[in-house]
C-alpha cells in the first residue's frame, strides 16, 4: 500500500519574481511479513553475516518497514522585463520514484519454503494433467527448507533522487527564441544486490596473461539454500544534461526548431528487472557480481540533435482548406554498452553460486599478443590459428575509438556508445472544411512516413543492436583453462569492424507509412 499527500503554493513576490514551493509525502508499507524457515535467522544468517557485513543489518521474514518519504521542492521564475523577453528559471528538490513493490514482493515467493520443482523424467509414465490443485505431483527428493531466499536490509530505503536545474529563455534578434538549460540529478538511494550465500573465498587468480582477475570457489556458505539475494542501498550515481534550443515562427506560416543536448549518467546498478535474482545477475563486474563496477548508466543519452519544421498554407480566405507539411529529424548517439567476455565458460567466470547465465565480466583490453592466451579453433573443417585471431582482434581494437584509447586495462561499464543514428519523419495534413450554421466542420486527411530516409535508401535510418546480451558486447570468448587449471584460454571469432560488427534492429530500421482521417468541429 502507498499513501501520498502533496501540497504546493505559488508566491508572486513582485512583478518580476515568482517562487513556487511544494512538499510531497509518500508512505509506502507492506501489510504483512513473509514466511521464513525456523532455523534461517538463528543458524544460516549468522554464517553469512560472518562473511558479509551488509548482512548484519538483516533479518529473514521481515518486509521493509513503512517509511515516511519526504520530497520537498522549490522553484523560481525571474522575468528581467527588458526590451527583449528574458526569463531565468530554476529549481531543486527531492523526488521519490514509483515504489517498486515487486522487489520486496518476491520475499513472499522466494523464502526457502514455497518453491520447488518436479522433473518430468522422475514421473513413471510421464506427467498427466491433474485439474485438482490439491493433487499435484511432488518431487520425492525435494526437501524443505531449500531454494532461493530474497532479503532486504532493515534500513532499506526505496529509490529517491535529488534534482536541480537552471535555464535561461531569451528572445534574440529577429524574434528567435533561445533556451539554454542545465539539469543535474544525484542519487540519494538506489538499490544494489549481494548474494550473501556465495563464499567470498578466492579459488585462484588468472595466470598466463595480463588479466589477473580472481575466481571464487563457488561454494555456498549454507548448502541448505541456493542463492540468498540481499538488497541494500547505494548513493553512488548521478546524471547531467546540457541543452540549447532555438525556435522561430515566421509570418509566412513556417515554424522551425533546432536543439542540441548532451546527456551522461552513472550508476552502480540499474534496477531494471522485476526479479531480484536478475538484478544481481545483471551487475557488470571484474571481481564478481558481489563487487559490481560503478560506471556509465544504461540510460546515458550521449549526443542528440533534434530539428523540426512545419509549414501551413491556406487555400482561400476562409481557412477551411489548409495543407500542412512537417519534417522531424533526430540524430543521436547509439546505446551505451560494455565489452564483456563471451562464451559458455564465461557465464560462470567467477564461479559464483546462483544462476549465472548472463555474461557480465568486463574484458581486459590487450596491448599485445602476450597479454591474452589465444588458442586455435576449428570451424567448417578449417583451423583458425591463434596468430590469425590476434591479427583480427588487434585490427578490431585499433578501429574502435574506445578500445584503442584504453588498451592495457579493463573495459569500463558502458564505456562505449553504439553507432550514431539519424532518422527523418515526414507528415502531411490536408483539411477540407465547411462553415455550417456558424460552426466549422472539417475532415483532415493525414499521411505520415516514419524513418523516411530508409524509404529513399535502405542504408539510411539504421538502428544498431549490440551483438550480445542486452547492451553487452562479447568481444572475445573464454573457452576454458589450460592444463595448469589457472591460465584461461580464449578465442576471437569476430569478422567485422566498425558498424558492420553490430546487429541491425530490423523493426526500428524499417520505414513505416500510415494513413488517417479525422473529423473535427468547433
Amino acid at each position: 500500500m502507498q499513501l501520498g499527500l502533496y501540497i504546493q503554493d505559488e508566491w508572486r513576490v513582485n512583478r518580476q519574481l515568482t517562487v513556487t514551493g511544494g512538499l510531497r509525502l509518500d508512505v509506502p508499507f507492506i501489510t504483512s511479513d513473509p514466511d521464513i524457515p525456523d532455523t534461517f535467522n538463528s543458524e544460516s544468517l549468522p554464517l553469512m553475516e560472518a562473511q558479509y557485513s551488509v548482512a548484519s543489518n538483516t533479518k529473514g521474514g521481515e518486509a521493509p518497514q513503512g517509511q515516511l518519504m519526504l520530497s520537498p521542492r522549490a522553484g523560481f521564475t525571474y522575468d528581467f522585463a527588458s526590451e527583449r523577453r528574458t526569463t531565468l528559471r530554476g529549481g531543486a528538490g527531492l523526488f521519490t520514484s514509483r515504489i517498486p513493490f515487486v522487489w520486496p514482493g518476491a520475499m513472499f515467493n522466494n523464502n526457502g519454503l514455497t518453491q520447488g520443482q518436479v522433473d518430468e523424467n522422475d514421473i513413471p509414465g510421464g506427467p498427466v494433467f491433474r485439474p485438482d490443485v490439491d493433487n499435484q505431483y511432488v518431487n520425492p527428493n525435494f526437501t524443505i527448507p531449500s531454494g532461493q531466499v530474497d532479503l532486504f536490509t532493515d534500513d532499506f530505503k526505496y529509490p529517491q533522487i535529488f534534482r536541480t536545474n537552471l535555464a535561461l529563455d531569451i528572445e534574440l534578434p529577429y524574434q528567435i527564441l533561445a533556451t539554454v538549460e542545465g539539469l543535474f540529478t544525484k542519487t540519494v538511494n538506489n538499490i544494489k544486490y549481494t548474494n550473501i550465500n556465495s563464499s567470498p573465498d578466492v579459488d585462484f587468480t588468472w595466470t598466463g596473461g595480463a588479466d589477473n582477475r580472481p575466481v571464487f570457489t563457488g561454494e555456498s556458505i549454507d548448502p541448505t539454500y541456493s542463492a540468498v539475494y540481499l538488497a541494500s542501498n547505494t548513493s553512488e550515481g548521478y546524471t547531467y544534461n546540457l541543452s540549447v534550443s532555438l525556435a522561430k515562427q515566421f509570418d509566412s506560416g513556417l515554424n522551425t526548431t533546432l536543439a542540441y543536448s548532451w546527456n551522461d549518467a552513472y550508476a552502480l546498478t540499474e534496477g531494471t528487472s522485476s526479479q531480484n535474482s536478475s538484478q544481481w545477475r545483471g551487475q557488470v563486474n571484474i571481481d564478481g557480481r558481489n563487487n559490481p563496477d560503478y560506471g556509465r548508466s544504461d540510460f546515458a543519452g550521449g549526443h542528440r540533435v533534434v530539428a523540426s519544421a512545419s509549414y501551413t498554407h491556406f487555400w482561400g480566405s476562409s481557412q477551411n482548406y489548409g495543407t500542412t507539411v512537417s519534417l522531424f529529424a533526430n540524430a543521436q548517439s547509439g546505446i551505451p554498452y560494455s565489452y564483456v567476455l563471451g562464451g559458455r565458460a564465461a557465464s560462470n567466470t567467477n564461479n559464483e553460486t546462483g544462476s549465472t547465465s548472463r555474461n557480465r565480466s568486463l574484458v581486459y583490453i590487450p596491448e599485445s599478443s602476450s597479454d591474452i592466451n589465444l588458442v586455435d579453433y576449428t570451424v567448417d573443417g578449417q583451423t583458425v590459428t591463434a596468430a590469425q585471431q590476434w591479427d583480427e582482434l588487434n585490427t578490431f581494437i585499433e578501429n574502435d575509438s574506445y578500445l584503442s584509447e584504453n588498451r592495457g586495462g579493463y573495459s569500463d561499464k558502458n564505456g562505449a556508445f553504439g553507432p550514431f543514428t539519424t532518422i527523418f519523419d515526414i507528415g502531411i495534413r490536408q483539411d477540407v472544411g465547411l462553415n455550417i450554421s456558424g460552426q466549422r466542420h472539417r475532415l483532415q486527411f493525414s499521411l505520415d512516413i516514419q524513418n523516411f530516409g530508409n524509404l529513399i535508401n535502405n542504408e539510411w535510418g539504421t538502428f544498431y543492436d549490440v551483438p550480445g546480451d542486452f547492451n553487452n558486447y562479447y568481444l572475445y570468448q573464454l573457452e576454458g583453462y589450460a592444463a595448469d587449471g589457472t591460465t584461461p584460454e580464449f578465442t576471437y571469432r569476430g569478422e567485422e569492424t566498425g558498424r558492420d560488427s553490430f546487429d541491425i534492429n530490423g523493426g526500428d530500421s524499417r520505414w513505416r507509412m500510415r494513413f488517417g482521417v479525422r473529423y473535427l468541429f468547433n
